[in-house]
């Protein structure tokens, strides 16, 4: 399998717009210079292996997908992040209600695909 330099790059760029970050912000919480950041997102410099575990965490998304578009789990989006920055700022209680909550609502869709 060959990699797509040009492919990866428009995933990094794609997915850091999706999140409304700039080269900066990916900077600020990666240490990777806007210089290398502009390189890997227009293709000319494939991301080395430590710098895509920074990437895949900045970016929230995994490294299958920076590489490939693939991925095995479904991509967290902005919802997922704002969802989880709520949670976090709730008592320990009320999370484990909206976990019960979230779980009867699952078993609920699958009952009525079932059906």
């Amino acid at each position: 399998m060959e990699l797509d330099m040009a492919m990866i790059g428009n995933r990094i760029k794609k997915r850091r717009k999706e999140l409304h970050l700039t080269q900066m912000d990916i900077k600020e919480k990666t240490g990777i210079s806007s210089g290398n950041m502009s390189d890997i997102e227009r293709g000319n410099r494939l991301p080395a292996a430590a710098t895509l575990v920074l990437l895949s965490e900045a970016l929230a998304c995994s490294i299958d997908y920076l590489l490939t578009g693939k991925t095995p789990n479904q991509e967290i989006t902005e919802q997922d992040l704002n969802f989880l920055e709520l949670l976090h700022d709730i008592s320990k209680d009320d999370q484990e209600e909206l976990l019960l909550i979230a779980k009867l609502k699952q078993q609920r869709k699958q009952r009525r695909q079932n059906d």
